[in-house]
């Protein structure tokens, strides 16, 4: 009984080693693949001003947003793209009432690129219009908005080339883009 418990630990101290031997060999194989991932982050705080359509009336719309855009290529090719985007004292005054609205809120997007040559990814974050006349809640429907377009150029690589925002009704005036 003695050598058979013997020949079980010898076989069992055999497997242990050849596991020890196998396993860094296949975490070797394995690191490349992880390096192949690729994180990039840029933030830009962009000003908006223009004119979009309220649920009353039109709204002359001036403020900042700030977008921060973090990627991640595939191993494959392609990636994905986390796109967040949070307004920044923005209000607008209503032209025929000449009322004051406030914009506020923040929201994140997550844009999937293909391998291959992009095109910009397009966001329409979603944020709350706080209208003046219905004290005591003034956020009344449609909520949320998108009143704001965000586009992101990246490159095959995830490398992120530029951030535009305008507002999405706008009728005249400047792309900001940096």
């Amino acid at each position: 009984m003695r050598g058979h418990a013997i020949r079980a630990a010898r076989k069992l101290t055999l497997f242990i080693a050849a596991l020890g031997l196998t396993v860094p060999a296949a975490l070797a194989t394995a690191q490349p693949a992880q390096a192949a991932l690729i994180v990039h982050v840029r933030t830009a705080t962009l000003p908006l001003s223009g004119s979009i359509t309220g649920a009353s009336e039109q709204i002359a719309v001036t403020g900042s947003i700030t977008v921060t855009v973090l990627t991640r290529t595939n191993t494959g090719g392609g990636g994905t793209a986390q796109i967040i985007s949070r307004l920044g004292g923005t209000s607008g005054i209503g032209a025929t009432t000449g009322a004051r609205y406030l914009f506020v809120g923040a929201d994140n997007n997550t844009v999937s690129w293909p391998p291959g040559p992009i095109a910009p990814l397009t966001v329409f974050p979603r944020f709350l219009q706080i209208n003046p006349f219905f004290p005591p809640d003034p956020i009344v429907p449609p909520h949320p908005i998108a009143p704001v377009r965000v586009d992101v150029s990246v490159t095959e690589t995830g490398v992120i080339d530029s951030i535009d925002a305008e507002l999405d009704e706008e009728e005249e005036g400047p792309d900001v883009s940096t």
